[in-house]
């Protein structure tokens, strides 16, 4: 039996469930990359505890017509999750269209520019003696909560209403390349990471969007940053304006009077405008010459007086 991660004491959810008359609701938490969270409520009323309230008005998630299926393996195979998120085309009170956003942008435009790519679901299943009488509650208190499932999300379908996510479990982690370290000349940590220890906040910029810019172009105010002393390879995180919440690897840097110009390696999803802001952070080419620049030199992941394999002997 699954250890129960929250009860209002200790063994509740055990004797109520050994009662086995009981209702509940799961409870999703998701956490994009981008670090925001979103907390939805399947059936129809809100959850809350530990401070934090999951909600049931939208968007819908484990529809009627779409439930959720799920796979669990012996051993080391990657278990699977998939749920349907189903956004409201208009809101029933104010009447305003696609009221249910991600950021400032509705769900299915955010989803289909990828606001879901690397996000970590948590499907948690939240357990009631029985629904209360109507008027409810604001938000009802589970006696127990139990977590079902824990994955990242592996694919996404987007139709004209709803939004299909499959979750792989992080057992998929274990699905890589052997042996994980490999002597080459280049680094081979991922630039602030634990390995390379440099802190990426250290070295952020703000930058606001300058005229010419477009979604593959980004013009601003010339701000070099410190370590490598460059954009490229580095990446963008827009924090206002249509694109907010998304980012981009940077493929290149120039450098024009007071101007830089940062080429995205992929457009970003919406027209950008004049005045919106991002945070930009320096690229590493993962070479000696750039760590020593960065002053940490002994961190350097990397094995450059290794020959190569076509050296003559």
């Amino acid at each position: 039996m699954k250890i129960a991660k929250y009860e209002t004491s200790t063994g509740a959810l055990v004797a109520l469930l050994a009662t086995r008359a009981f209702v509940w609701a799961d409870l999703y938490t998701i956490t994009l990359a981008t670090g925001v969270v979103l907390r939805l409520a399947s059936g129809d009323s809100d959850w809350a505890y530990g401070g934090n309230t999951w909600s049931h008005s939208g968007p819908f998630i484990e529809h009627p017509d779409r439930k959720p299926t799920a796979h669990w393996k012996v051993g080391l195979d990657v278990d699977t999750w998939q749920f349907s998120v189903i956004p409201r085309a208009v809101d029933p009170i104010s009447g305003a269209a696609y009221p249910d956003t991600i950021g400032s942008t509705p769900w299915l435009a955010a989803a289909r520019a990828g606001a879901l790519d690397g996000a970590v679901v948590q499907v948690d299943r939240a357990y009631l003696a029985t629904w209360p009488a109507y008027p409810r509650a604001l938000a009802l208190a589970p006696v127990g909560v139990v977590n079902i499932f824990t994955g990242r999300v592996a694919a996404i379908d987007v139709d004209r209403s709803a939004v299909m996510v499959s979750l792989n479990s992080h057992l998929e982690l274990l699905d890589q390349n052997m042996p994980r370290n490999l002597y080459q000349a280049g680094c081979g940590r991922t630039l602030f990471d634990a390995g390379c220890s440099l802190v990426a906040s250290s070295y952020a910029a703000s930058l606001t969007v300058l005229a010419g810019s477009t979604q593959s172009l980004l013009i601003a105010t010339s701000r070099l940053p410190g370590g490598s002393g460059t954009y490229a390879l580095g990446r963008i995180l827009f924090t206002s304006g249509l694109n907010a919440g998304f980012s981009r690897s940077v493929r290149s840097m120039t450098q024009v009077t007071t101007t830089l110009q940062l080429t995205l390696i992929a457009p970003m999803p919406f027209a950008v405008a004049i005045g919106d802001t991002f945070t930009a952070w320096p690229g590493c080419d993962k070479q000696m010459a750039t760590c020593t620049a960065w002053g940490n030199l002994a961190n350097f992941g990397g094995q450059p007086y290794i020959p190569s394999p076509e050296t003559a002997v």
